[in-house]
């Protein structure tokens, strides 16, 4: 017992000891401000006051609005873009000897913006327009996918990528 109250009596007295050391203030010829408990050439012990407060504002928002009288402001909704591929279908098949691919976009709510095309996981074209003229696409299966983009260049909305294949005319295959 006799122990335990004198080590209650020792963290006292360390405490009073802690609180009662200075603090000193040096401003440096740039001007930046330097708070210490060495003291050094042109330094000015710093009054504090016994006790540290803080004030912590209020959690109820319902109280501090009656005491503002303004209204909350209601976050705006963030608009939620989908974007689709309309053509080719998900895994058709094109015929076309050239290579000449048309793809289709939508998005939904309409908005103006920009396109980008990404056509086997590389950046094809970035345009205005939701209609893409590709020429000459190997033959073989390839992976579409659309970004929508907004002026700066801030992804809005992707579609699903999605495969379609494309068919040549085999200049192995004899004709006669």
């Amino acid at each position: 017992m006799i122990v335990r109250v004198f080590c209650i009596l020792c963290l006292l007295l360390l405490c009073i000891s802690v609180s009662a050391q200075v603090v000193y203030k040096t401003v440096k010829a740039d001007g930046s401000v330097v708070y210490s408990d060495v003291h050094s050439e042109g330094a000015v012990p710093v009054n504090l006051s016994s006790m540290n407060t803080v004030v912590v504002p209020s959690l109820n928002s319902a109280s501090k609005q009656a005491v503002n009288n303004k209204p909350v402001p209601k976050p705006k909704a963030k608009i939620q873009y989908v974007v689709s591929i309309r053509s080719p279908l998900a895994e058709q098949t094109l015929r076309d000897n050239s290579g000449a691919v048309t793809i289709n976009v939508e998005v939904v709510p309409k908005k103006s913006g920009k396109f980008e095309l990404i056509l086997d996981n590389q950046v094809v074209k970035t345009q205005s327009e939701n209609q893409f003229q590709l020429e000459s696409v190997n033959r073989g299966a390839h992976i579409i996918q659309v970004n929508f983009l907004d002026n700066s260049g801030k992804i809005l909305a992707s579609s699903k990528p999605q495969t379609f294949y494309l068919q040549k005319a085999s200049a192995l295959i004899n004709a006669n």
